[in-house]
Formats: structure tokens, C-alpha cells, sequence
């Protein structure tokens, strides 16, 4: 087997699948990738504890479905899509009754949880654009944490999350008033 870390996402996904799944195969797709989901379903999330437990179950199902994986794709959206895809079925199962938005607002948690830098960098700025953020309706804060922190192009965005593009555009554009109204950037 040549060097692995020299194979491309598809020539890397191939191998994987071809030779039955073998750990060290899998343990590279983990380190170009475990981070950056981590992250993406972190802005989602917003807490550790959640976007750490979600992102070892995105894992598993790359793992067990990884002979799904269309390579007329990127490798990247096959796994930012389960990223989404687990992330609202944690927010789907965490708050059956309530809506993500309703869950910020009962009780502060999240915005608190900003302000003690939990797991943030503790950069001031960083953290006033997290609590904009949360003010954001659940599709804006996505579209804006996939575009702003991930830097996709929309069509990635449309393929991860199965919006249109046109849908996508106008979400990041109000996304970005309501947060230059957050900061009085009008």
C-alpha cells in the first residue's frame, strides 16, 4: 500500500471501502476530518459535551456506511451532510417539544456558556459573534456558520443540507444584516 497521507479524499475513500475497512485507513479519514465536523457540529450545537458525543456517532455511521459513499462527491460533503444530518436529529431529539431557538431562550445557558469561553478561545470578538450567532433563526445560523467559518461555496451547502441555493443566498444575506444590526453596523 503506498503512503496513505498522499492519497486524495477519493483515492483514500477507495482503499477504505476496497480493503475492508482497515483501522488505519479509517484513522487518516478521521485526522483530515475530526476537527472540522467537530467544529461544524460545535457552531451547531454549541456545546462540547453535544458536538463531542455527535461527532464520535457521525463517525461510527461513516464507518458503517461507507459503501454508500457516491464518488461522483466530495468525501467532505458525505460528511458534512451525516454531520448535519446527526446533528438536527440531536436537536430533533434533545428539545421534542421546543424549537432550538426556544432552548437558547429559556435559560441562557448557551450565551453563558460563551461568555466563560467554554471551549472558545476566549478572543472577546469571537465571543460577541458567537452571541449574535444565537440570535440568528436556526437556518441563517447555519448557512452563515457554513459560508463564514467553513468558507463552502453554496452549492456544497445546498448538497449538505438540501436547500437551494436561491433559499441559501437569502438566508446568509439577512444572516449578515441581522448581525451588522447586532453590532450596530448599519
Amino acid at each position: 500500500m503506498q503512503n496513505t497521507e498522499a492519497l486524495n479524499d477519493h483515492e483514500l475513500m477507495l482503499a477504505f471501502v476496497k480493503e475492508q475497512k482497515p483501522e488505519y485507513l479509517f484513522r487518516v479519514i478521521m485526522g483530515r476530518y475530526k476537527q472540522k465536523v467537530y467544529w461544524q457540529i460545535r457552531r451547531i450545537l454549541i456545546s462540547h459535551e453535544d458536538a463531542d458525543e455527535v461527532c464520535q456517532i457521525v463517525f461510527i455511521k461513516l464507518w458503517q456506511n461507507a459503501g454508500s459513499f457516491q464518488f461522483n462527491s466530495a468525501l467532505s460533503s458525505f460528511i458534512y451532510r451525516m454531520a448535519y444530518n446527526e446533528s438536527m436529529t440531536f436537536l430533533k431529539q434533545k428539545s421534542r417539544f421546543q424549537s432550538f431557538d426556544e432552548m437558547l431562550d429559556a435559560d441562557g445557558h448557551y450565551e453563558q456558556m460563551i461568555e466563560q469561553g467554554a471551549g472558545m478561545d476566549g478572543d472577546q470578538i469571537a465571543a460577541e459573534l458567537q452571541k449574535a450567532l444565537l440570535t440568528l433563526p436556526e437556518k441563517q445560523r447555519l448557512v452563515f456558520n457554513y459560508k463564514y467559518f467553513e468558507e463552502l461555496q453554496y452549492n456544497e451547502i445546498s448538497e449538505i443540507t438540501g436547500t437551494s441555493i436561491g433559499a441559501l443566498k437569502s438566508n446568509y444575506h439577512f444572516a449578515v444584516e441581522k448581525i451588522k444590526k447586532y453590532f450596530n453596523l448599519d
